[in-house]
């Protein structure tokens, strides 16, 4: 499948400063000065990919760290537990030598030990036991993977939501030059001009609060990949819309279910299950207790099983749903910026006309970040929706 697309959708927020009139030309001299800055930060810091973000997360995540310990404990009680089941196997010819692992003892019967021991039921559990922590490992190693996946999208978003006020504030100041140049011969009356000055305000507004959502966005970006909150980083992979190739709903869910690892645990809770109540109806009648006790077992065993496969079912067919909508609301908003911008140029040459007024162009200004703004919103979506298939058919999370 091709690799995620994505991107961006801006913050809607406009903030007002104080407004006064005399105070335009300092405005217009400070954003440079911000901008330096901005330029500073980035050179300082530490360029990063997604690949490399991922690894980063990986080597210093405290989670993967205690579920690598988890897989030690395992293992050595694994060590401990198939020597006894061996020496069993061993020595079904002599029961008064045999060891039996006492995690896995139905009963005290010699008759049901004897069962376990020659069905495979003792060495089943036990090799399951060790394989459900080596899983644990994979699945904490696929969930952190997938936080970063998702947490760099949305720093990717942010940052281009950041753009789209740049552009935005660049294009304020230029509308408000042109005023300046416009009220200098008498084309535009003062209170024209002061409309158009509260429109350089509001995108500069807008700059201000898309850069703090920046800061914000970058800061839940290195939590997630353990990196320090000190230090700044770049983003250097570019992540853009791209169509996905043709899925076929069976098919995901067949894969679903045959590499999600916790199917696997529960197909291999209920088999033992039924190798146990197999052994154990050898000595007890299907009427007694001990049947009927071990019956239970193997009932909730295979309900255990069946509600994880719907539960499987139903991820992929919301995650593919999900990407469905997404995708088809993209050439929407593709369309819509189309008309925005039109709309801006006829508001723009009517103002030039005296058709119009420096509210109208503002107006339109905002209409057509907006636009923007909402196909950055939506290409996200589907990108995070993308994300969310391609892991809704793997080992799980």
């Amino acid at each position: 499948m091709n690799k995620k697309a994505i991107i961006f959708g801006l913050v809607t927020v406009i903030g007002m400063s104080s407004i006064v009139p005399v105070y335009a030309a300092e405005a217009n001299e400070d954003v440079p000065n911000k901008k330096e800055t901005k330029v500073e930060a980035k050179q300082e810091s530490s360029s990063m990919s997604l690949n490399k973000a991922i690894e980063y997360a990986l080597e210093n995540s405290k989670d993967m760290e205690i579920q690598r310990l988890e897989l030690d404990k395992a293992q050595v009680v694994y060590t401990q537990n198939i020597r006894s089941v061996k020496s069993a196997e061993k020595a079904m010819d002599d029961a008064d030598d045999i060891s039996y692992p006492r995690t896995y003892e139905v009963t005290a019967d010699q008759n049901v030990n004897n069962a376990l021991i020659t069905n495979g039921v003792s060495r089943k559990s036990v090799e399951l036991a060790y394989q459900v922590a080596k899983w644990n490992v994979d699945k904490k190693e696929n969930e952190i993977k997938y936080n970063v996946e998702k947490a760099y999208y949305d720093l990717s978003h942010i940052v281009k939501e950041l753009e789209i006020a740049k552009e935005n504030l660049e294009l304020s100041k230029k509308q408000y030059e042109q005023g300046k140049l416009r009220y200098e011969l008498g084309t535009i009356s003062n209170q024209e001009l002061l409309g158009m000055e509260i429109g350089l305000y509001q995108a500069q507004g807008a700059y201000d609060t898309a850069e703090m959502y920046y800061d914000l966005q970058e800061m839940s970006f290195k939590s997630t990949i353990g990196y320090s909150l000190s230090k700044k980083v770049t983003l250097v992979d570019t992540v853009e819309y791209k169509e996905h190739e043709a899925i076929n709903l069976n098919s995901s869910i067949k894969s679903a279910l045959e590499n999600n690892v916790g199917i696997k645990a529960l197909e291999g809770n209920n088999e033992v299950a039924e190798l146990t109540l197999k052994a154990v109806s050898g000595r007890y009648p299907q009427g007694t207790y001990k049947y009927k006790e071990q019956e239970v077992v193997l009932k909730q065993a295979a309900k255990n099983l069946e509600s994880a496969k719907v539960g499987i079912e139903m991820s992929v067919r919301s995650a593919v749903l999900n990407l469905q909508n997404a995708e088809e609301q993209i050439a929407t908003y593709k369309k819509a910026i189309e008309q925005a911008q039109k709309a801006l140029e006829i508001t723009e040459k009517s103002f030039e006309l005296g058709r119009s007024t420096s509210n109208e162009v503002i107006q339109a200004n905002i209409g057509l970040m907006n636009a923007k703004k909402n196909l950055s919103q939506q290409i996200h979506a589907y990108n995070l929706a993308l994300v969310d298939y391609e892991y809704s058919i793997g080992i799980g999370k």
